[in-house]
């Protein structure tokens, strides 16, 4: 309506004025010049409001006021008709413009109302003429065939408006459709265990899921603009191909299962990557290895224990006959100490295999590390300073097993505690906390002992690995394993100081760790 008002704006003005100063032999009010002036002048200042009311107006059209917008249009434009030479003016042609304004805003009573009025005035305009003998009886034809085409026109256009609009109605339709979708599919891709990337072959993360930003330790955006792969997934797009591979990332030692695929067939450019983490497979297999090693200790258990326990009742009978020598005091000794870390080897076995099946649930971690510390204070409480640092950590939240996870402390604490007396005649652990970039909880376990050398920092987490002459093996690895069980990664570092620090990563506590 808005650009209707502009022609109309137009087509009065140009009425107007070229009446007033057009040549002095035009057919425009050749007939009834007063009267042509004082409707066309009035055309006008009709023309200027209504312009200036559909500009500056932001309402919904009502129907009355169209209809009588378009009423007046054809009353205007027919008396300045009637004004004018009839048959020389076609001033009645310009009603088709208006007829077709009207059919697309109005319903089709109205638009054909119109019709019906313009067809009445051009007749009624060459039965006036007629009156005045000014016009011959045949313009009854014109005006009828003028009527025929005002009719036509309404029906055409109404009928091309239904079809635009209906089309514009399914159009809408199918974009909420299409919104709807995109929004579920953004939804389950954001909350699925499995990470999702678009990466370029240069490695530029286009797109991620909040996983994939979790697994890989990049920060989350939606959008990103200027993240970069790890360097080992640059190297799987370097190569173009389409390719699944295993890679460890550095520097938390997470193990990831990359299954790398182009985005489009025909354009190399973008890649695909599935993203999983090989933690949760190998909770299950290390379930299904518990299960087993547990039938296995548990028929071999009596074979090995029943005459260990016999050897060392034996061993202690000879240190308490009399009159044992020395030389053969100390054979005994060597006895019951190794029959000693035997039986201690297998308890640790057993415990491994009995152990039951993690039952996480979600809790605080840096009160449940106090409480810890406490329970260590109340037994080293001279040669022992235990500190919690959640300074960097603004949730906290877990979601692993407590009494397993305080297992798995104790190893690390218990350890620590030893060698760093032993290094510098006092313990100093600390536990420090932070968030990793997936929002998961990182525990950094740091002391001040020796640490671990580079050559041996491979093989720590393997059984029976010791570098102590008393010491089984048994603990790091029993610590690895329940780690495993609770979807926790354990590694071995140094810290930007060079303490010793053994890392925590533990997942994303709303995404859990794998059913039964």
């Amino acid at each position: 309506m808005r650009v209707y008002s502009a022609y109309r704006l137009l087509l009065a003005s140009a009425l107007f004025f070229a009446f007033l100063y057009g040549a002095e032999q035009s057919v425009l009010g050749s007939t009834a010049p007063e009267v042509y002036s004082l409707v066309s002048c009035g055309y006008l200042g009709f023309s200027i409001l209504v312009f200036l009311q559909h500009l500056l107006s932001r309402r919904e059209y009502r129907d009355t006021g169209l209809f009588f917008e378009f009423f007046i249009d054809i009353g205007c434009i027919m008396l300045m008709s009637y004004c004018s030479t009839s048959a020389d003016s076609g001033l009645a042609l310009l009603l088709i413009v208006s007829i077709s304004a009207a059919s697309m805003t109005l319903p089709a009573r109205l638009c054909l109302s119109l019709a019906s009025l313009a067809t009445i005035s051009a007749i009624a305009e060459v039965a006036a003429n007629a009156l005045y003998e000014r016009m011959v009886a045949q313009q009854f034809v014109v005006a009828g065939m003028m009527g025929m085409a005002y009719f036509t026109t309404a029906i055409v256009i109404r009928y091309l408006t239904n079809r635009i609009s209906s089309a514009q109605q399914l159009a809408e339709r199918r974009r909420g459709d299409v919104e709807r979708l995109s929004q579920i599919n953004q939804s389950i891709v954001q909350r699925m265990q499995t990470g999702i990337v678009v990466i370029s072959r240069s490695g530029r993360i286009k797109l991620c899921n909040a996983a994939a930003a979790e697994l890989l330790q990049i920060p989350y955006q939606r959008s990103p603009e200027s993240l970069f792969a790890p360097p080992q997934i640059t190297a799987m797009t370097a190569s173009g191909n389409s390719q699944s591979k295993i890679i460890q990332l550095q520097p938390s030692g997470i193990e990831l299962h990359i299954n790398l695929t182009h985005l489009d067939q025909h354009a190399e450019d973008d890649f695909l990557l599935y993203i999983d983490n090989i933690s949760k497979i190998n909770q299950r297999a290390q379930n299904l290895k518990l299960a087993s090693l547990g039938r296995f200790t548990a028929s071999i258990a009596h074979e090995i224990r029943n005459p260990l326990a016999a050897i060392s009742h034996a061993a202690q009978l000879l240190a308490e006959a009399p009159g044992l020598a020395a030389a053969d005091a100390r054979f005994v000794g060597i006895i019951q100490n190794h029959a000693n870390r035997m039986n201690d080897i297998i308890k640790n076995i057993l415990e491994l295999s009995r152990g039951r099946l993690p039952e996480p649930q979600p809790f605080p971690l840096t009160p449940w590390l106090q409480r810890f510390c406490r329970d260590w204070h109340s037994v080293h409480n001279k040669e022992l300073e235990l500190l919690v640092d959640n300074s960097a950590c603004s949730r906290d939240i877990v979601n692993v097993d407590q009494s397993q996870l305080s297992q798995i402390l104790s190893n690390i604490t218990e350890n620590g505690i030893r060698h760093s007396i032993a290094a510098a005649g006092r313990a100093k652990l600390r536990f420090r906390l932070s968030n990793a970039l997936g929002d998961g909880v990182t525990l950094d376990i740091l002391d001040n002992g020796p640490g671990i050398s580079p050559e041996h920092q491979d093989k720590i987490f393997e059984p029976f690995f010791t570098t102590q002459t008393q010491g089984n093996g048994l603990g790091l690895y029993l610590c690895r394993e329940l780690c495993l069980a609770n979807q926790i990664a354990i590694s071995y570092r140094r810290d930007h100081n060079g303490d010793s620090c053994f890392r925590l990563q533990f997942a994303h506590p709303q995404r859990g760790t794998l059913p039964d």
